[in-house]
């Protein structure tokens, strides 16, 4: 397996941070790292220059404004096998993960086991679902679940699958009266899926989530509500807008 990962930023820069170093210090199979970043309006532009300089990143793409997650994948990707064009999978790396020892040798492993496997979901949160252990699949003495439908967030896919114009598509997230509409993250699935490659989630768990909407409420409160989840998260968001008038509060006093 060689791995071309693009990492996609858009503030919280104390996640980016984690984020990159843990990836770093763990990923053992060869890889070129390109960085897409959305437009952050804190201080991670400057940062990410920074760790560019140092050479932690191979690539950095600076866009203009926020494209969201599945088109500043395909930006990424499209850029980076300019460069690397030796890759053999391609990762989508969300800026709020923790990776355990060993996780890209599992994850070549799950590949290599299970020929028609096209995308490994690295995030363990939906395995955490009870709901989820019936849906285990078997082949080669690996164990991936495909569960709920579809992947979303962080992932490792097949080259050859962007090589049959597969990618993540670019309409920007929309709503009707707050109610969400299918994300990116499920039509790449369902077109994987078309496609006769098989998807799932790896049940052993290699990484997960470090979030907490309160770190950053005003972040979460646009990224739901931009995604038509308002009433889903109706609670948690009211919650947050209260956190986040505190702190603009305490900010300005």
């Amino acid at each position: 397996m060689k791995l071309l990962t693009v990492m996609i930023t858009h503030n919280r820069l104390a996640y980016t941070k984690q984020t990159l170093e843990n990836y770093l210090s763990t990923v053992t199979v060869p890889q070129f790292l390109v960085v897409v970043d959305n437009a952050s309006t804190d201080d991670t532009k400057e940062w990410l220059e920074m760790q560019s300089n140092k050479g932690k990143i191979n690539y950095l793409l600076l866009n203009d404004k926020n494209y969201y997650p599945g088109a500043a994948a395909n930006f990424g990707w499209a850029k980076g096998l300019e460069f690397y064009p030796e890759a053999t999978h391609l990762m989508r790396l969300d800026n709020d993960m923790a990776f355990a020892d060993g996780w890209s040798e599992v994850a070549k492993k799950y590949f290599d086991k299970i020929p028609k496997l096209g995308q490994l979901g690295l995030d363990y949160g939906p395995m955490n679902d009870p709901e989820a252990d019936r849906f285990d699949e078997y082949e080669n003495g690996m164990t991936y679940n495909p569960y709920p439908g579809n992947i979303g967030g962080t992932m490792i896919m097949r080259k050859e699958i962007w090589a049959q114009g597969i990618k993540y598509d670019t309409t920007p997230w929309s709503h009707t009266k707050e109610i969400p509409t299918a994300q990116e993250d499920v039509k790449l699935s369902a077109d994987i899926f078309a496609a006769k490659w098989k998807f799932g989630h790896s049940t052993v768990k290699l990484a997960w989530t470090i979030d907490n909407w309160e770190d950053y409420p005003e972040y979460y409160i646009k990224t739901m509500t931009d995604r038509g989840y308002g009433k889903v998260f109706k609670r948690r968001l009211d919650k947050l807008r209260k956190l986040a008038d505190g702190k603009r509060i305490s900010t300005n006093s």
